[in-house]
């Protein structure tokens, strides 16, 4: 999660229940009073995006939840909470076991999802001092997904929109779940935004040259794209395919449930196969 200051304040990302302690007492700690931060800006609503929200709004009941159209209705749907609680408790778990978590969250008796405002692409929220952000659809990883774009510092948070990067390994796995055309056409309208910092929902900030963590990102979506549409129309069976990428992926992503990144990584593969069309991958 991303905290920006102007006047007032704004959260992006919504973290995960086993995080709310600790970005309220990272808060505390650099001394902003709550009362100044009046936005809660979602990515997207994948669980470990908004798994502490219900909190932030119960602990801070001034805050305006920001999201997309579609996010918004996710948001308000009742089925999404019980798919919510698995991964979050897994997840939990998961950081407990390697002690970044003391204790497990504990459920609460209410949980409150639902978007204040919904923010269409081209929409704007500015926090005084010359901080605004604007948003900017970017669907791919998910149909929902937005980014916002804070143009004097040229900050860029972009969620998920070019899938899960490891700077130690410096090697991303893709994740275009809703669309490969949509995944990549949404990099390159962020890499034509030219941002000075570009935020990451996993593993930090890239700030230098940050076109080329674009190109990379799109040159590895060609490459796994093109791995699983070879592997596959060879005859190979698309399940231990999934298998054997997810055992790859939860060397560079551990904090994952390994059946879920299974049914992710047999998605892209048949998401690639679905559409085994002309893209181009390079930036113009």
């Amino acid at each position: 999660m991303y905290l920006s200051i102007g006047e007032d304040a704004m959260l992006i990302e919504g973290g995960i229940s086993a995080t709310f302690d600790i970005v309220v007492e990272q808060i505390k700690r650099i001394g902003i009073d709550p009362q100044r931060i009046k936005y809660v800006a979602l990515t997207h609503t994948h669980t470990d995006h908004i798994g502490a929200l219900p909190r932030l709004k119960m602990l801070w009941p001034h805050l305006k939840t920001i999201a997309s159209p579609l996010a918004a209705k996710i948001l308000s749907n009742g089925k999404l909470l019980k798919q919510f609680k698995g991964v979050d408790s897994s997840i939990s778990k998961i950081m407990q076991s390697k002690e970044e978590i003391a204790a497990l969250p504990q459920d609460l008796e209410a949980y409150d999802f639902s978007a204040d405002i919904v923010a269409r692409d081209g929409d704007r929220f500015d926090l005084g001092n010359g901080i605004a952000w604007t948003t900017h659809a970017i669907p791919g990883h998910s149909a929902c997904q937005i980014a916002y774009h804070e143009e004097r510092e040229g900050n860029l948070a972009i969620g998920d929109a070019t899938g899960f990067y490891n700077p130690e390994e410096k090697v991303f796995w893709p994740n275009y779940f809703e669309s490969l055309p949509n995944y990549v056409n949404s990099i390159k309208k962020l890499a034509a935004l030219q941002a000075n910092r570009v935020a990451l929902s996993h593993n930090g900030v890239i700030e230098d040259r940050t076109n080329d963590f674009f190109s990379q990102a799109l040159a590895a979506a060609e490459a796994y794209h093109q791995e699983m549409v070879t592997r596959t129309a060879n005859g190979e069976d698309p399940q231990a395919i999934a298998l054997e990428k997810a055992k790859w992926v939860q060397t560079i992503a551990d904090h994952m449930p390994f059946n879920v990144m299974t049914a992710l990584c047999e998605m892209l593969i048949n998401l690639s196969r679905k559409e085994n069309e002309a893209v181009s991958f390079t930036l113009q």
